[in-house]
């Protein structure tokens, strides 16, 4: 089963990373390029996602793009899909 969830990308100038933060599961990653947070990121939703089901706990609805985005003005969004087994 796919999961899509919006991220936000926030470049640290004085790291020289980016930023990646899944505000609907209150996840963070970080890399050297956009690509490396991307990866990241799939893998903390797999991770969350097998740790939710293990525990039975409630997986927050994805909020829709365009509302991070206004709330995250300035900033890059996008969305972040994971292919995640056996997902409830």
């Amino acid at each position: 089963m796919k999961f899509t969830y919006p991220m936000v990308f926030i470049h640290n100038d004085e790291t020289n990373l980016y930023n990646g933060y899944l505000p609907d599961l209150t996840l963070y990653c970080e890399g050297e390029t956009l690509e490396n947070v991307y990866a990241c990121a799939e893998e903390l939703i797999q991770y969350y996602f097998e740790l939710a089901t293990k525990y039975d706990t409630e997986i927050p609805t994805p909020s829709d793009l365009e509302t991070i985005a206004q709330k995250w003005t300035g900033y890059k969004t996008s969305l972040i899909t994971a292919d995640i087994k056996d997902a409830k």
